[in-house]
């Protein structure tokens, strides 16, 4: 019996990534609620000789009300790490725990304000911090490529001595507008705005309509029968993004897809392998 359990622990041991740790990001912060506590970041780190230096913090999706943790997060770092990038997976607040704007965006800063100021601890380069993010988690992830001189956290008492400006962002499958009503995804709108949300604070979260020329660059990927979240607000984007000469790369897929993550999908096997090239050509 002894034996058995001896090679269990073994497979277990060896199955493990190289190396996890989850931290709360608001701890030690003045005027720490209950739902900030719910706030984590876990940590992937690749060993050191694959290490690139890069680092992607992870917004999982799921409508801004719940978060698809595994697939659109720890399956994704686990990837990202074999590949010689740290990953950090953010539970942020969301709408199922009655948060609304800003708390979505106040965490991710924060994540971002952590990894920079803690990147000798975690050897990466605090000019190689980036974002990616899944359907409502990509919306958090281009809020942040939007608004990264707009401080979320002074309310709460946070003011940064370092930018909070991505490297880069990449958004899987995203939610872009809260305007177009065609085409918005109502229940990610809700969650993150509230049922009655003002007319100004939609155009001010509709992404298409606040692209600026000095984000970083982006990487889009959507599929055009996703039956989610309609395609349509990714080409919105990669007009908007065209027009402001904002670099960034877009991939359509033709089949139907929302929610997969890194799994295999049809057509959309291999866009992790893209992102891995693309944010090392933009990162050199």
């Amino acid at each position: 019996m002894n034996k058995i359990k001896l090679i269990v622990c073994f497979i277990i041991f060896f199955a493990l990534p190289l190396y996890t740790q989850t931290v709360k990001i608001w701890q030690g912060t003045p005027s720490l609620t209950k739902k900030q506590q719910k706030s984590e970041l876990t940590i992937y780190l690749p060993e050191k000789e694959k290490n690139t230096e890069i680092a992607v913090i992870i917004c999982p999706g799921g409508s801004y009300c719940y978060l698809g943790m595994k697939k659109e997060g720890h399956d994704v770092a686990k990837y990202l790490q074999s590949q010689g990038i740290a990953a950090f997976v953010l539970r942020y607040r969301v709408g199922m725990y009655g948060n609304h704007h800003p708390a979505m965006i106040q965490d991710l800063q924060r994540a971002i304000q952590w990894v920079k100021e803690k990147g000798d601890d975690y050897q990466v380069d605090t000019a190689k911090v980036g974002v990616m993010g899944f359907s409502a988690g990509g919306h958090l992830a281009g809020t942040a490529g939007t608004y990264f001189d707009t401080n979320f956290m002074e309310t709460l008492g946070i003011v940064p001595q370092i930018s909070l400006k991505p490297a880069f962002i990449a958004m899987i499958y995203p939610v872009i507008t809260m305007r177009r009503e065609e085409i918005v995804h109502k229940k990610s709108r809700r969650n993150l705005l509230g049922s009655n949300s003002a007319e100004a604070m939609r155009d001010f979260m509709s992404l298409e309509q606040q692209v600026r020329s000095n984000m970083p660059p982006v990487f889009l990927l959507h599929c055009k029968n996703d039956a989610t979240v309609n395609y349509l607000n990714s080409v919105c984007y990669d007009e908007a993004l065209t027009q402001k000469n904002v670099p960034h790369q877009c991939l359509f897929y033709e089949e139907k897809g929302h929610g997969f993550g890194i799994k295999p999908n049809g057509k959309t096997t291999g866009w992790q392998q893209q992102f891995v090239s693309w944010v090392q050509f933009i990162t050199k």
